[in-house]
């Protein structure tokens, strides 16, 4: 593999942010195969995905050191599993190699059904990640002057797919990896697939629906005081809330 320190993957892709992938929570439940329906697709989930699996998911796109198309149609990323955790860690410490382990397992476990109409309308089944071999070469840190291992992340199917299909999306991970909460991260990933915004901006109830926080609920309550209580970390994202509206602090730039 070659190697490069300019981003040579998108972070993500827009039906990732819009579709209920991931579960609005930083501690998602497993789900067993029901379908989450929105204007943009529908997604079924069997295995457990939540925010924290997209910061891995993210982290290890936006890290990749090289990539390599397999003869199959696959794609392996060359990954510095330091650069990751730091992302993971969202500012606060390191984040452990058993805690990203224990995303990777449910990563690798996952099976997704999806239709959008980046993929055409058609059903997809797949995963988002095959596997993560330490067997990747070595890096030098240029603070310690210590060598570590690289791995190599062979991306699932599914993911490979919407990485070449769907719109990307090319941002740093570590603000929204740095947010307090599952349901601020969900609600800045869904927003910030979008250009524009609606006049006046968001409803942040209607948010909460796309994200698939229930209605009527106490989770709907604590998911709102939750947003509210990440109101910096949004900010610094360029996201806006203003009582129960939610805006893009620039979006006459993004249109």
């Amino acid at each position: 593999m070659n190697t490069t320190t300019k981003a040579i993957m998108p972070t993500t892709t827009r039906s990732q942010g819009r579709v209920q992938l991931y579960q609005p929570t930083q501690r998602p439940t497993r789900r067993a195969g029901s379908w989450q329906e929105s204007s943009w697709g529908r997604v079924r989930v069997s295995g457990r995905l939540g925010q924290r699996h997209a910061d891995l998911v993210e982290s290890i796109c936006a890290c990749a050191i090289a990539r390599r198309e397999i003869a199959d149609g696959g794609l392996e990323l060359l990954v510095d599993p330091h650069q990751v955790r730091r992302v993971l860690a969202g500012g606060r410490g390191q984040y452990s190699a058993e805690q990203m382990a224990v995303l990777l397992a449910d990563l690798r476990a996952v099976v997704v059904e999806l239709e959008t109409p980046a993929m055409g309308g058609e059903r997809a089944i797949g995963g988002l990640v095959d596997h993560w071999l330490p067997d990747g070469g070595a890096a030098r840190d240029p603070l310690t002057g210590t060598t570590r291992q690289l791995w190599r992340v062979r991306l699932g199917a599914l993911l490979v797919e919407l990485l070449r299909h769907d719109a990307a999306i090319w941002r740093d991970p570590a603000p929204i990896a740095a947010l307090r909460s599952g349901v601020s991260q969900a609600v800045a990933r869904h927003i910030l697939t979008h250009q524009g915004q609606p006049q006046g901006g968001w409803r942040l109830d209607g948010l909460l629906d796309a994200v698939g926080v229930a209605t009527g609920s106490e989770a709907r309550r604590k998911a709102r005081s939750r947003v509210r209580g990440d109101l910096d970390g949004l900010a610094g994202l360029g996201i806006v809330i203003d009582g129960d509206r939610v805006r893009l602090a620039d979006a006459e730039n993004r249109a």
